[in-house]
C-alpha cells in the first residue's frame, strides 16, 4: 500500500497542493514508492494525531486547511473532507488516486445485499427495496 496520512507535522502538504496525478502515475517525484499499489488513508486520533511510527512509514502526509475559529475538524468531518477531495481529484480528467474497485459481482452484490438487509428493521420494506434493485431473493434468504 501507499500511504498518505494526514498529519500536521511542519512537513506535512496542504491536501489541495498535491498533485495527485503525478503521484499515481509513476512520475519521478522524488518519492521511493511503487506508484501502482493501492492506497491506505490514515486519519489519526482527534487527541495525538497519528504515531511517530506511522508517521515515519507514510509515503506522505497532508494536512487539511481550515479558516475561521476552529482549531481542527473532528475525525469523521475530516476523513469525509479528504475522500471528497480524492473522489474529486480522480474525476476530474486526470488519474487521481482512486481506484474502481476489484470485487467480482459476486462479491459486490452480496455485500450490497447485507448493507440492506441490515439498514432496514421491517423485512416487507427490504424485499420491497431489494425489487427495486432488481434483486430477487430465495424464500429462505429473509429468515436470516
Amino acid at each position: 500500500f501507499l500511504i498518505y496520512a494526514s498529519d500536521l507535522n511542519p512537513s506535512s502538504v496542504d491536501i489541495r497542493k498535491i498533485d495527485w496525478a503525478r503521484l499515481v502515475n509513476d512520475v519521478d517525484d522524488g518519492l521511493d514508492v511503487d506508484h501502482d499499489r493501492p492506497i491506505c488513508i490514515v486519519m489519526g486520533n482527534e487527541e495525538r494525531g497519528i504515531s511517530e511510527e506511522m508517521r515515519s512509514n507514510a509515503d506522505l502526509t497532508f494536512t487539511l486547511p481550515m479558516s475561521g475559529f476552529a482549531e481542527s475538524f473532528n475525525l469523521s468531518v475530516a476523513t469525509a473532507i479528504t475522500l471528497a477531495h480524492l473522489s474529486a481529484a480522480s474525476s476530474s480528467g486526470t488519474r487521481g488516486p482512486l481506484r474502481p474497485g476489484d470485487l467480482s459481482k459476486k462479491e459486490y452484490d452480496s455485500l450490497f445485499l447485507k448493507g440492506l438487509i441490515n439498514s432496514i428493521n421491517q423485512k416487507r420494506m427490504t424485499t420491497a427495496l431489494l425489487k427495486q434493485q432488481g434483486i430477487k431473493l430465495p424464500e429462505d434468504v429473509m429468515e436470516l
